[in-house]
């Protein structure tokens, strides 16, 4: 994901509100789970892994 630069500064659009939109969602995520953030890197992972595998 180099390619891609979150800095709000440098980037805009829908790259910058997915960014945003993913971490609010996790951030809720460990919240509500009582999780830590190596579990949810490991989520976010599978959920890569799934879609390069098969798709959207």
């Amino acid at each position: 994901m180099s390619k891609f630069n979150f800095d709000d500064t440098e980037t805009s659009g829908i790259w910058w509100s997915t960014n945003v939109s993913i971490r609010d969602i996790c951030i809720e995520l460990k919240q509500d789970t009582d999780c830590d953030q190596s579990e949810i890197v490991e989520l976010l992972r599978s959920i890569a892994e799934s879609i390069e595998m098969n798709g959207l």
